[in-house]
């Protein structure tokens, strides 16, 4: 039992999820009756998809005596995932009124996270007061001052959430400052390091199409659409090329070493990638998706890897992407996002690296404006199936009818048909941000450049 555990800590730690509930289905074989096992199994399902049966299982332990608000909370996201939002609603609401002020923040955060949840005067005024107390850890006061803008946006009251969602930024960018320093040192040795790129030939196996971008730009989205294709299997925002990323840097270098890939290593690290990816592709089909808003930086390795990926890049305006990344909690990385000036200089990077992907690989990405894509979406699902060499169906273009799980906040956003309302979003918040607004302007004029996008549709 002891060598278990202490694997199941490691896949855990790393974040290995698949082999994590391997172990934790023999520890629940050994010991039936410990709730902790069974919590840890639901949690694990649920983040990988498998969440019936995460569903299942919490429901289990809540019956068995573990009522408790993370329990509640974890119910409530396999919930969220499956569409099941009303139930949703009841966990979260359940949390949010309890007297755990942490648990609670989490659980209004939750609500707001749900984004056509709607907040009553009763309501607002509870999380209100929550909100200004002292008492409250800094990083559970963000989350309910983001549920208060969240609320005030409701209302109309776009003062006010300003006002809530600047302190938020405020009290968690303090506790997660963002590296620029190291973001832009990574995209110079790219740019300086990889200056032609790695031709190869393409490996054996399924043919990954990688969905990024700056986040809340559409790719959970474009995700749905494609996932409703007949040969397309989703997977999970994967942290696979990352990782391997970061482990090439802590041997001499990420982009030294990618520049001098040969066919061996090639086949070592892609087969290396593959076989990650293999307890998401439970169909076997001919194409699975990656998609991870920052793989933007390692589309290089993309490249080298699967010369024949495909690659779609979300673009939205800048404005309305700020904005919508302002008011937004994550719950791991993205610290650039908790303050206008990283969220600028985030931007301002991405668009320099992709401009030297686009030199590098010209026609090879496909650069995909959020709003052409809600403006026509026929026209632009056509373009985005033809692109990956996919066959017409109609439940591409019926994807909000889909009943696969959605792990990401917009789950609630791609059961419906694609809407315009989210366009134009962040001019109701100029007057505040007067100081970023001619920043985010020339960030737009430079990606329609960069990007041969004719036009960006919102504040024109």
């Amino acid at each position: 039992m002891k060598e278990l555990e202490a694997k199941l800590s490691q896949f855990e730690e790393s974040e290995e999820l698949f082999p994590a509930i391997g172990i934790l289905d023999q520890l629940i074989e050994a010991d039936p009756e410990n709730l902790d096992y069974r919590f840890r199994l639901g949690v694990s399902c649920a983040r990988v998809g498998q969440v019936e049966r995460a569903e299942t299982v919490l429901r289990e332990c809540i019956a068995a005596g573990l009522d408790t608000p993370v329990a509640h909370l974890n119910l409530g996201h396999a919930l969220k995932a499956m569409g099941k939002k009303d139930e949703a609603v009841e966990c979260y609401r359940l949390v949010a009124d309890g007297e755990d002020d942490s648990q609670a923040a989490i659980g209004y955060w939750s609500l707001a996270n749900l984004k056509d949840y709607r907040f009553d005067d009763l309501v607002i005024a509870r999380l209100r007061g929550r909100a200004q107390s002292e008492e409250i850890e800094p990083a559970f006061r963000g989350l309910l001052l983001f549920a208060l803008a969240a609320a005030w946006e409701q209302k109309k009251r776009y003062d006010n959430a300003f006002m809530a969602m600047s302190e938020a930024n405020l009290l968690i960018g303090a506790q997660r400052p963002f590296r620029g320093d190291l973001y832009g040192q990574f995209i110079s040795s790219m740019m300086k390091e990889f200056t032609a790129p790695v031709k190869l030939p393409a490996l054996d196996g399924p043919t990954p199409i990688f969905v990024l971008g700056m986040p809340r730009s559409g790719t959970t989205l474009v995700e749905q659409i494609l996932a409703s294709h007949s040969n397309v299997e989703a997977t999970d925002e994967l942290p696979f090329l990352s990782r391997m990323g970061l482990e090439m840097e802590m041997r001499g270098g990420y982009a030294k070493r990618l520049a001098r890939f040969d066919e061996a290593q090639q086949k070592v690290a892609g087969k290396h990638y593959m076989d990650r990816t293999i307890p998401y592709r439970k169909e076997g089909l001919g194409y699975f998706i990656d998609k991870n808003p920052g793989n933007f930086m390692h589309i290089g390795l993309i490249k080298t890897l699967f010369p024949n990926a495909k690659i779609i890049n979300l673009v939205r305006d800048p404005l309305d992407n700020a904005i919508g990344v302002y008011k937004m909690y994550f719950n791991k990385g993205l610290e650039y996002s908790y303050s206008l000036d990283g969220i600028i200089y985030y931007w301002q990077g991405y668009l320099t690296l992709m401009k030297h992907w686009e030199e590098m690989y010209p026609g090879e990405i496909m650069h995909l404006s959020y709003e052409a894509l809600a403006h026509n979406p026929d026209k632009k699902i056509t373009e985005i199936l033809e692109y990956c060499d996919l066959p017409l169906e109609e439940g591409c273009f019926r994807f909000y009818e889909s009943d696969r799980p959605v792990l990401t906040p917009s789950a609630g956003q791609v059961r419906s048909p694609i809407s315009t309302k989210s366009i134009g979003s962040g001019l109701k918040y100029v007057d505040y941000i007067k100081p970023s607004v001619l920043k985010l302007a020339e960030i737009k004029q430079k990606a329609i450049e960069i990007f041969g996008i004719e036009k960006i549709l919102t504040t024109d």
